[in-house]
């Protein structure tokens, strides 16, 4: 990894953790930093807010996913149930030991 890609890194890192009480303290720390570490800031923001933009829902670790990732999945599972590779919630529950009317 290059030195001052960690850098940046650090330096951008810093800036989103640090704790800003307006905006003149942020527009400060930006200012501080050289060309290539505001631009990298810049593009990172922008790909952030796209990113999250189309965010529709979560996987069970944390991940997001887009509209195009979820139909994906809604249709893999789908299938999967089609083929008969699906357990009921009452199934599954006796499985795990809980009683079906108490869900």
């Amino acid at each position: 990894m290059n030195k001052n890609f960690y850098l940046c890194n650090r330096k951008i890192k810093y800036i989103v953790m640090a704790r800003v009480n307006n905006v003149e303290s942020i527009y400060n720390e930006i200012v501080l930093l050289s060309d290539t570490e505001r631009d990298n800031l810049f593009t990172r923001m922008k790909r952030e807010f796209y990113q999250s933009s189309d965010i529709v829902a979560y996987t069970i670790d944390g991940k997001y996913l887009t509209r195009e990732q979820y139909q994906k999945r809604l249709h893999v599972g789908i299938e999967q149930c089609a083929r008969g590779e699906c357990v009921s919630l009452e199934e599954l529950s006796k499985e795990l030991g809980y009683n079906y009317a108490d869900l």
